[in-house]
C-alpha cells in the first residue's frame, strides 16, 4: 500500500473560521431580553404539549418529549440565572457611595 506525498505548496491544514460569537456584527451588544423570555416560553409550551400527547398515548417516540423537556429546563434555569446576575449588579450599583 503507497502513501500519496503531499503535493509541494499545499497545506494539508486549513485555517478555522471564528465563533460566530466572537465575529464582530452590527448591533452587536444589543440583548432583547423579551424577545428571550418569549423563546423561553415557546420551549415550555412545546415540552408541555409532547408530555401531553405522552400521556395520551400518541406520541410514540418518547425521546422528543425528553429531548423537549431537557431544552425548557435549561432555558428556564439560564434565564432564572441572568435574571439573578442582573439582580445582584442592580444591589451592587445600589450600595455605591457616590
Amino acid at each position: 500500500m503507497a502513501i500519496a506525498p503531499i503535493p509541494a505548496g499545499a497545506s494539508p491544514i486549513q485555517p478555522v473560521a471564528a465563533p460566530r460569537a466572537a465575529q464582530a456584527t452590527e448591533g452587536a451588544g444589543k440583548i432583547d431580553f423579551a424577545s428571550g423570555l418569549e423563546q423561553v416560553q415557546k420551549l415550555t409550551q412545546q415540552a408541555d404539549q409532547l408530555g401531553a400527547q405522552v400521556a395520551t398515548g400518541k406520541l410514540e417516540n418518547i425521546h422528543d418529549f425528553m429531548a423537549a423537556t431537557a431544552k425548557a429546563n435549561l432555558a428556564v434555569e439560564l434565564t432564572a440565572a441572568v435574571r439573578n446576575k442582573a439582580v445582584e449588579a442592580y444591589q451592587e450599583i445600589m450600595r455605591m457611595q457616590v
